[in-house]
Parts: C-alpha cells; sequence; structure tokens
C-alpha cells in the first residue's frame, strides 16, 4: 500500500481539485482540510470524501472560481459570503477579523452563507483554539435525519463543535453529529454489506432496520432521541435560517450530483477566556487532570493529536484503489 506524507497528500488534494475547476485560493483551502483530515486518522472526509468535491465542481454544485467576501461587519459580527465556493476559503477570508473581534469585544460571531459542506467542524476549532479562543460552530447539511416521531428525512446530520486551547500543542475538540451516527458511516456499512447497530436508521416505510443500504433509502435517526432532534434543529437554525440559506430539507444533496449549489451555511462563535477570567487555561488543565486521574477516560483532541504526530514522521497509508479513483476523476 502506498505511504504518502502529508505534504504530499495537500499537494494531490490541490492538483486534483485545481483539475477539475478550483481557483488556486478555493483548491489551497479545501486541500489544506482535507489534509488535516489524514493526518487526524478521518478517512471518511479526507481521502474518502474528495471524490465528491472533484464531482462537485465539474457539474457546478460547488463552484470552484467563487471569491469569499466580507458582506457585513460590525464590532463583534462578520457575515461571509462563500459565492457557493467552498466555506473553508470563506473561514479562511475571515479568520484574522474574527480572532481580532474576539480578543478586542471578548466574543466574536462569523456567519456564512451561500456556502458548502464544512467536512471536518474540528478542523475550524483546532485552528480557533491555537490562536487561545474558545470556538462554537454549527454546521447544517442536506437532508437524511428524520425528526423524533417522523418518517421521512428532514434535517441533515448536522454537526456542531467545540474548541479550547491547552497547555500543549493539540488543543481540545470535540465535533459530533447530531444524527446517531455520521452519514458517510451508512455509505460506508452499505457498499461493504456490513449490518448497522438498531437504532441507527429507518426503512422507506418508517420501520426500524439494520440494514444501511435500507437506511440510506430510508432516513437516519437523530442522535438519543427528542434530544439529538433538538440539537439537530438548533444546528438548523443556526446555519440554514440564520445565515439566510437553506434549512436542511431545502439543500441540494450532498451526496449526489444533482441539483444546484446546496445554499447551506455555517455560524461559528470565537470566545477570547481571558475576557472573561484569568487562568483559563492552567484551571482547565487540573480539571482535565482531575478528570482522567484513576479513570479510563479520553479527553477530546488528544487521539487526534496522537494520530497527526504519528502521520507527521510515518506518512498516511493510502490505497491504491483510492488513488486511482482521484486520478480517474481529474480531466
Amino acid at each position: 500500500m502506498p505511504v504518502l506524507s502529508l505534504p504530499q497528500i495537500e499537494e494531490l488534494c490541490f492538483e486534483a481539485l485545481r483539475d477539475c475547476g478550483a481557483s488556486e485560493v478555493q483548491a489551497r483551502a479545501a486541500a489544506l482540510e482535507l489534509m488535516d483530515a489524514e493526518a487526524e486518522g478521518i478517512r471518511n472526509v479526507g481521502l474518502g470524501y474528495i471524490h465528491l468535491y472533484l464531482k462537485h465542481l465539474r457539474c457546478g454544485k460547488v463552484l470552484g472560481t467563487a471569491e469569499p467576501k466580507i458582506a457585513k461587519r460590525s464590532e463583534s459580527a462578520i457575515v461571509v459570503d462563500a459565492a457557493h465556493g467552498f466555506c473553508h476559503a470563506a473561514y479562511l477570508h475571515a479568520e484574522e477579523p474574527l480572532v481580532e473581534a474576539a480578543r478586542e469585544q471578548g466574543i466574536a460571531t462569523m456567519v456564512i452563507h451561500r456556502s458548502y459542506s464544512a467536512g471536518v467542524l474540528g478542523w475550524f476549532m483546532r485552528r480557533l483554539a491555537q490562536q487561545g479562543l474558545v470556538g462554537l460552530m454549527y454546521a447544517n447539511s442536506s437532508k437524511a435525519v428524520a425528526a423524533q416521531g417522523g418518517k421521512v428525512p428532514f434535517f441533515g446530520t448536522n454537526p456542531l463543535a467545540f474548541g479550547a486551547p491547552r497547555a500543549g500543542d493539540e488543543p481540545l475538540v470535540f465535533d459530533m453529529a447530531t444524527a446517531s451516527t455520521a452519514r458517510v458511516n451508512l455509505v460506508k456499512a452499505a457498499r461493504e454489506g456490513v449490518p448497522l447497530e438498531p437504532g441507527h436508521a429507518i426503512d422507506p416505510d418508517g420501520n426500524p432496520t439494520t440494514d444501511a443500504a435500507l437506511g440510506l433509502r430510508g432516513a437516519q435517526l437523530p442522535l438519543g432521541g427528542a434530544k439529538g432532534f433538538g440539537l439537530g434543529l438548533m444546528v438548523d437554525i443556526l446555519g440554514g435560517v440564520l445565515s439566510g440559506g437553506n434549512c436542511s430539507y431545502e439543500a441540494s444533496m450532498f451526496s449526489t450530483e444533482e441539483g444546484g449549489p446546496p445554499n447551506v451555511g455555517q455560524t461559528i462563535i470565537a470566545l477570547d477566556p481571558n475576557f472573561f477570567a484569568t487562568g483559563f487555561v492552567e484551571h482547565l488543565e487540573r480539571m482535565l487532570a482531575d478528570l482522567t486521574s484513576g479513570n479510563d477516560v479520553r479527553v477530546p483532541g488528544e487521539r487526534r493529536g496522537q494520530l497527526r504526530q504519528k502521520h507527521q514522521l510515518e506518512g498516511v497509508d493510502v490505497p491504491q484503489s483510492l488513488l486511482d479513483q482521484i486520478a480517474e476523476l481529474r480531466p
């Protein structure tokens, strides 16, 4: 199996995105996020996801020539127009003003509209936490999950994330889908013919199923029943309604080449802990030390950091079949 260094993975992604119509700005931002996903062992939204980026560039679902811009700004709020390009490019376009505003005001918010799939939300949170900020993020996605008591897809897997600075190089980063499992896990299970655990999906008739293929034709279920439903609703409001874009049920599907740009949105909140109290990192470290003392507890972000360090030193195993798939999509 070929082994690629992280810079080689980033360059592979960048060149493939450029070949399929992305500008240098768009390609560089998306390639950086894809490489970081591979660094942290998240293949299903790394090289395993780039085929959708390439297909969507070619069919116009994401606009490779989009030029992100700040559409509106106050002392503590920024609206970024992604112009139907990658949201990573839109975020990087306004990251510096967001950080400056958070440090000046104590808190600042970025809303990205006319946007596309956010990929790994932890990518955004890690960047903010490495600059000493606490972060929250909400991103809605195309419909896949039934509402509590519903029988058809209405919400996306609608992830949310949190990040905080720590004393070491790697921050605390936590992100999750508000569905009981990520969409890509159903796709993987259906492809491999592996049954799902109960409680993740319903079939097209609304009946519980462990058949991933039937689940993809039916709907996923929210995490924790009514609680996950409430979280998914919150994310759809903060990602879709607040951004002036589409709610999940209105957006074109991330998983197909049909329909135009999905026009979803993302909301990011950045807080400067030094504005609210002194000794944030020291207090957090004491809390985490007590949390893990004598317990088999893994702090969110630690495994990602360990894998990143390993892959920086050793590279990443990439199946030849995956490299062939990427090559076939390049014109």
